[in-house]
């Protein structure tokens, strides 16, 4: 795929394999960063030549009132599908964003127990379940084009949706983790520039803090699993009782998106 203009990160997850040696296809399922500053030329080339039907907003309300990207609909049908509250994730803005690196790095924890409790909220809570349903249905009544979700930097809730996803459709845990971190080969030399200008204007306390959100780390998304397999009795029982998914909509789903 080409790069995209202003669009830090996609990633077409087709050429994954299950465990039962199948494939997903191309152009189906995606995931990226969000879209605000994408030219139309660019929604159009994710219509007409990914194939992109459907895109999935995961941000919060503020979160798009502050970055909207409602004209994606002009070409592709779009989906404002929240998975936590504005407290758990609170909007990120140019005047406030140091204010909120602040709460979080002396918060309980420090950011990476903000990032635990971040992710075990976008795995238990009812209003993330209850996007996931909804996500689930879309997926069902896709039949002939691409779905692309996103967050905002295509990590967390996009890494999460993405496990949820490719579990459903018979991918390995091992391969999921592997396809979670490949987020960090994206963007390697902005990550540390952001580290060394943190460090330099504020604290090395503060650049490691921002390193931790920019970073997907296999602690964080073991937090998931073992959220999943303590609380849930693992992803079979998750994917059937709490989303609601039953052995015909696997089947369904395996039938759309698998080769």
């Amino acid at each position: 795929m080409r790069q995209i203009k202003n669009l830090a990160y996609i990633h077409d997850l087709g050429g994954t394999k299950t465990t039962d040696g199948r494939v997903i296809k191309n152009n189906m399922l995606f995931r990226s960063a969000l879209l605000n500053e994408i030219s139309e030329e660019s929604v159009d080339y994710l219509a007409d030549t990914c194939h992109i039907k459907h895109i999935i907003d995961l941000r919060t309300n503020e979160e798009r009132k502050h970055k909207p990207e409602d004209f994606v609909s002009r070409r592709i049908e779009y989906h404002p599908i929240p998975l936590v509250t504005e407290e758990n994730n609170p909007a990120v803005t140019k005047e406030n964003r140091i204010q909120i690196l602040n709460d979080l790095v002396n918060g309980e924890g420090g950011m990476r127990g903000h990032i635990y409790r971040l992710y075990r909220a976008i795995i238990g809570s009812d209003m993330a379940i209850e996007g996931y349903r909804q996500i689930f249905k879309i997926l069902l009544n896709n039949k002939d084009g691409g779905v692309l979700f996103h967050c905002t930097q295509g990590k967390d809730r996009t890494g999460i949706v993405m496990m949820l996803i490719l579990s459903a459709l018979g991918v390995s845990r091992e391969t999921i983790m592997k396809i979670y971190l490949s987020f960090n080969n994206r963007a390697r030399l902005k990550r540390t520039a952001y580290f060394i200008g943190m460090n330099i204007r504020f604290s090395l306390k503060k650049a490691i803090a921002l390193n931790d959100t920019l970073t997907a780390r296999k602690k964080y998304l073991n937090v998931v699993f073992d959220e999943i397999d303590t609380k849930f009795n693992g992803i079979d029982e998750y994917l059937k009782n709490q989303i609601g998914l039953t052995k015909e909509d696997i089947s369904s789903l395996k039938q759309i998106y698998l080769q």
